[in-house]
């Protein structure tokens, strides 16, 4: 009986021990709580942007270099689609806007890609397309006799769910612009030998 009695009282002791323990310690408890909460929202918040970012930042990115063939030394534009996200993509069309007017080239891409009339343009997950356009074709798409000097261009896609992704291509500029600025200068020259002839 004495035994039971001392046993219990140590186990009263002992309880009473922790619980002052806890109690002087309870602030040190609630700052190692709070700072695993925190880490934790901190951890979570980390994960949800990052998928927001794989959701939500543009899929496509363009690339256009202005480029000069390295054996005949002739000026082209070179262009680059790249898919940044984890699927595939099915493009219905892609072009160039100079300004507020696009000029479709996809029929264009179709027929130097090799692809029929109707197929679908597909960029492979993590990978991209090219196509290259000349000085010729440029002039072609992208002026017209009323506006000579290029506005400010962008590649453009259209998937075929209607997502419209575009990107600036100031290289392509510069070179459409000296291309332009090349034919006017080999314009006058030929109107002025015309008119010394005449004379």
């Amino acid at each position: 009986m004495h035994y039971n009695v001392s046993k219990n009282f140590l186990h009263l002791v002992r309880e009473g021990e922790r619980f002052m323990w806890l109690n002087e310690n309870a602030g040190v408890m609630i700052l190692i709580i709070g700072i695993a909460v925190i880490t934790m929202m901190g951890i979570a918040l980390w994960i949800l942007f990052g998928l927001r970012s794989q959701f939500c930042v543009q899929k496509l990115k363009f690339t256009a270099l202005y480029a000069v063939d390295r054996v005949t030394r002739v000026k082209y534009a070179s262009l680059t689609i790249g898919n940044r996200s984890v699927r595939e993509i099915a493009l219905k069309e892609l072009g160039v806007k100079n300004g507020r007017v696009s000029f479709d080239l996809t029929a264009l891409y179709r027929a130097k890609a090799g692809l029929a009339d109707r197929e679908h343009i597909v960029i492979e997950q993590r990978s991209s397309i090219d196509f290259s356009l000349s000085q010729d074709e440029l002039k072609t798409l992208l002026t017209d006799s009323k506006n000579l000097f290029p506005g400010s261009l962008r590649l453009y896609a259209i998937d075929l769910t209607g997502n419209l992704y575009q990107g600036r291509i100031g290289a392509v500029r510069k070179l459409l612009a000296e291309t332009l600025r090349v034919g006017k200068t080999e314009e006058s020259a030929e109107k002025g030998d015309a008119g010394e002839k005449t004379v």
